[in-house]
């Protein structure tokens, strides 16, 4: 009896590899959307799957945030914070004061 399932694939076959876009392109999306274009009509437009275009269009709020504190909008990835801000800023807070101590030239601690 003959197995459903499909060989694994080898590494020299011809597997879809993953498209990452870039925040440019992803604002692009947006565009077309808001202009009115449906899910799967702006998938084909950019040969992106609808799931794909669905996720952009979910998360695009964080996606323009993004933009807006990234000054190179061709980056691949829109940084998607989930730590905790009392954590970020106390670590803003001590890089800080190790930057002070280290040009004033009372880094105490490399003597």
């Amino acid at each position: 009896m003959s197995s459903k399932r499909s060989a694994p694939p080898t590494p020299g076959s011809s597997e879809k590899k993953r498209k990452v876009l870039s925040l440019a392109e992803k604002m692009d999306v947006l565009a077309v959307i808001d202009s009115g274009l449906g899910w799967s009509a702006t998938g084909k437009k950019f040969g992106l799957h609808e799931a794909t275009v669905r996720t952009i269009w979910k998360t695009r709020e964080k996606i323009r945030q993004s933009v807006r504190e990234s000054a190179d909008v061709s980056s691949k990835v829109a940084s998607v914070s989930r730590r905790d801000p009392l954590l970020e800023k106390m670590e803003k807070i001590l890089n800080r004061w190790i930057s002070d101590k280290w040009t004033s030239g009372r880094a105490t601690w490399m003597a």
